[in-house]
């Protein structure tokens, strides 16, 4: 099979011909539709885990998901050949990802059916940004009548923050840059729109929320680092004042770039989100789905042997949304 992968450290990911997996008990096979290009892809072609995680080369890369099941592992019962299923896949190492034409996952972790109101290529959009997200709305008081900023919120997981914390009834801060983006993430339901380039963030947030926010989702990389854990000393401070300058008494912050460290923040609850898919994290998004709550919010779509293209775009922003891959241009359905 076709997959993309690196085949070493310090080595750019490239198209490379793969053994067809085929499932163990208890696993599924599923052919992969499509999928999608996040950070953290970058972050792992990079080297930026190699010393916190264990990388199997040639490595996969991909964690976005949606697809049909193949066939079946001895001893399934849950899924059938034939259903359509979406999540997003993390494993214990790196590699076995899902830039590839199959892959074998186990029938209770990583997918779950896709929502019937929604195509392949938009379900492989959801998993990964729609998961962490919530983790990370769940993470900060986002109830009627609180106030939450999400910081970065043009993005994948940026955009369906802004439209689970508008669900729940909270009254969404949204950072955005250009006239574009901005319109976009009121689209979402942003009711207040802050251009992070023209000023102090504190300030024009305080502008808007002269108390502060009741809670902070950053999903913002405050300074560069080629490896995890290294060179964020300056990250983890910068955090640390947007949390004192940005929440009320009793706020929240939650984030996805291990920003929260306790000795800085003090008396400030963090919650630092590293998503992890579940059968019910899934079926959470997709009742918000079904609900009509959250749609995919799709910038642009290339097709696998384009996927260099795609990766590229995400790499030079601005993000409005997500970047879809289709593997099957058949799959819109």
């Amino acid at each position: 099979m076709k997959a993309f992968a690196i085949r070493d450290f310090d080595q750019p990911p490239q198209f490379i011909e793969l053994p067809a997996p085929r499932p163990g008990p208890g696993e599924v096979l599923v052919r992969v539709h499509a999928t999608s290009v996040n950070p953290v892809d970058q972050l792992i072609a990079s080297g930026f885990f190699r010393t916190v995680q264990e990388h199997r080369f040639p490595a996969v890369l991909g964690r976005d998901v949606a697809g049909v099941v193949e066939c079946l592992g001895e001893g399934v019962t849950s899924l059938a050949t034939g259903d359509r299923v979406y999540g997003f896949v993390k494993r214990a190492h790196i590699g076995d990802g899902t830039f590839c034409e199959y892959v074998v996952v186990p029938q209770d972790m990583f997918v779950g059916p896709v929502p019937s109101s929604v195509t392949l290529p938009q379900a492989g959009v959801l998993a990964q940004s729609g998961i962490t997200a919530l983790e990370c709305v769940d993470a900060v008081p986002s109830g009627p009548g609180q106030l939450v900023l999400v910081n970065g919120a043009t993005g994948g997981v940026g955009s369906y923050a802004v439209q689970i914390a508008a669900a729940r009834g909270a009254e969404v801060v949204a950072t955005a840059r250009t006239a574009d983006q901005q319109e976009f993430v009121r689209s979402l339901g942003a009711k207040h729109v802050v251009d992070w380039t023209a000023g102090d963030l504190i300030e024009q947030v305080r502008a808007v929320a002269p108390d502060g926010v009741d809670g902070y989702v950053d999903l913002v990389k405050h300074a560069p680092s080629m490896q995890i854990g290294v060179g964020e000393d300056e990250a983890h401070r910068r955090f640390a004042a947007l949390c004192r300058g940005l929440l009320r008494r009793g706020g929240r912050a939650s984030s996805v770039t291990n920003g929260g460290v306790p000795e800085l923040l003090g008396d400030i609850v963090c919650t630092n989100v590293h998503s992890t898919p579940s059968p019910q994290s899934i079926a959470r998004l997709s009742n918000l789905v079904e609900a009509g709550s959250v749609v995919a919010p799709i910038q642009d779509t290339f097709s696998f042997d384009d996927i260099a293209s795609a990766f590229d775009q995400l790499a030079a922003g601005p993000a409005r949304g997500k970047i879809s891959v289709v593997l099957d241009q058949g799959s819109n359905r």
